[in-house]
Parts: C-alpha cells; sequence; structure tokens
C-alpha cells in the first residue's frame, strides 16, 4: 500500500511540474505579445536636452519625439529607403540641421526636391538608431548617404554630430515637402509566439501522459 501511495504521489509530482512548466510558457507567449505591441508615446523634449553629440543613442531615448531648431546647411539624398518591410524602396532628401549650440543633427526631411527655407527652422520629428547597413552601395559621397549614420558624414563637416537621425514629422516654416512615415519603434521578442505555444501543448501533454500511466500498467497487467 505504501509503495502504491510513493508511487501515486510521484506522479502526481511530475504532473504538477510539467503543468507549472506549461504555464511558464504560456506567461512568455503572453509577454511575447506584449513587448511586441508600441508604447504610448512620451512627451516632446527637445534633443539637446535628451542626447549628446558623438555618443550613442541609449535604448530609452530610440523613439522619441523630439524638437529641434537651426539652419539646414547642407541636403543630402539617402537612396533605397524605407521604414516598412514590404520591399517598396524610395529615396529620401536629408538635411544636417547645424542647431543653435553648434552641432548638427541628421533629419529625413521627406521624399522629393523642394528645397528647406533658408532661415532658421523649427523640426518636430522621432529620433531613431544610426543604420548600420549600407542602403546604397557606391553612392555619390558629394550628394549621397549610403546609410542614415552620422558617422559617415564626420569628415564632411567641421562640427560635432549627433548619432542617429530624425523623421521630420513637421517643420516650421513648412516647405510642403511629401513626409516620410514615422512609426514607433516596436521590440522584437527573442523568442516567437508561436514557439512558445508550442511549448505549452508539449508540457501539458507530458502532465497527461504522466496522470494515465496507472491506466496503462493496469491493460498491461
Amino acid at each position: 500500500m505504501a509503495r502504491k501511495l510513493g508511487f501515486a504521489l510521484l506522479l502526481v509530482i511530475f504532473a504538477a511540474t510539467f503543468v507549472r512548466l506549461g504555464i511558464w510558457q504560456l506567461d512568455r507567449a503572453n509577454l511575447v505579445q506584449e513587448i511586441s505591441k508600441p508604447v504610448a508615446d512620451k512627451v516632446e523634449v527637445v534633443i539637446e536636452t535628451l542626447i549628446e553629440p558623438r555618443i550613442s543613442i541609449p535604448d530609452d531615448a530610440k523613439g522619441r519625439l523630439v524638437s529641434a531648431t537651426g539652419r539646414y546647411e547642407r541636403i543630402l539624398q539617402a537612396p533605397n529607403q524605407s521604414t516598412e518591410n514590404d520591399g517598396l524602396r524610395e529615396k529620401w532628401q536629408v538635411g544636417i540641421l547645424k542647431l543653435n549650440n553648434g552641432t548638427g543633427l541628421l533629419v529625413v526631411r521627406g521624399i522629393g526636391d523642394k528645397s528647406p527655407p533658408a532661415e532658421i527652422i523649427e523640426v518636430h520629428g522621432r529620433l531613431m538608431p544610426s543604420q548600420i547597413e549600407d542602403r546604397a552601395v557606391g553612392a555619390n559621397l558629394t550628394s549621397e548617404l549610403s546609410r542614415l549614420d552620422s558617422t559617415v558624414l564626420l569628415s564632411r563637416v567641421n562640427f560635432d554630430l549627433y548619432d542617429g537621425y530624425v523623421i521630420a514629422i513637421t517643420e516650421n516654416p513648412d516647405s510642403q515637402i511629401e513626409r516620410v512615415l514615422a512609426p514607433q519603434i516596436v521590440v522584437k521578442a527573442a523568442s516567437f509566439y508561436w514557439q512558445h505555444m508550442s511549448y505549452v501543448v508539449i508540457w501539458w501533454l507530458m502532465a497527461l501522459l504522466v496522470l494515465c500511466m496507472p491506466l496503462f500498467k493496469r491493460r498491461s497487467e
């Protein structure tokens, strides 16, 4: 009798462990879905108060709404750009905005050839991290950018640049250029939702098999 009770207790412990592992995987799956949702935008801040020139953008600053005031020193083109994974590539107009504090900032103004106003301009947009891979191989160094990364411009300007770039949502005064979408940055979870759900099924099936072991034993006898 004691042997049967011990065996039953062992089965219950194994089954409970498998059920708990399934619940843990279910929590992970829910976390993946939650992380992948865009979060509400924080209040817009002046870029000089958020980051510093020549220093990488911290994670909590990526995707923030920012404002910057200055004058465009130079206008360039960035070929093969896109904010979506739909395969559509466009040539963006990018300006080097020299701020009032003497530093510079890359600003994606939009699509097209409309020149910005010559006077001081106020830009409102979303701060994005620098691109790592070149989008345009063999780009014309005098008028084009191979990727949106301030480090590729360090040899072309005589002032410090902020890391990353800003996708302009509005400019004041406005030049009526066609704007580029400035989507929120969505954090990609390391694992996939359905991968976690498959583990949920596996663990719970194992728990069911453990609880059914006495039935299999009776049949074999």
